[in-house]
């Protein structure tokens, strides 16, 4: 199972490669916590991607964040697990089951 730093990593190769702004966002004890781990910007909106091993799944605080991002207006927050499902979120093509 590929580390969840591969997959960040990844995410992040695919991000400069497609040239999209994009920034980890690293926690520590002035970070608000539960926030993603990176922001991409794409065309003008703004993608909170919070990377996890396969299988694995954000904390219940991790998910209340990334509601909370989404109520506010038109920025896209999910969980993926792999860089092809970062690329589907960046293209408007994953439909995460609710």
């Amino acid at each position: 199972m590929p580390l969840e730093k591969t997959i960040t990593n990844s995410i992040i190769r695919y991000a400069k490669e497609a040239g999209l702004w994009h920034m980890k966002i690293h926690g520590g004890p002035y970070q608000t916590p539960g926030i993603p781990d990176l922001l991409i910007i794409k065309e003008g909106r703004a993608y909170f991607l919070e990377v996890k091993q396969p299988g694995k799944r954000p904390t219940k605080l991790q998910e209340q964040r990334m509601e909370d991002i989404r109520r506010r207006g038109k920025a896209v927050a999910e969980c993926v697990t792999s860089r092809e499902q970062a690329e589907e979120v960046l293209n408007g093509l994953y439909h995460k089951p609710r």
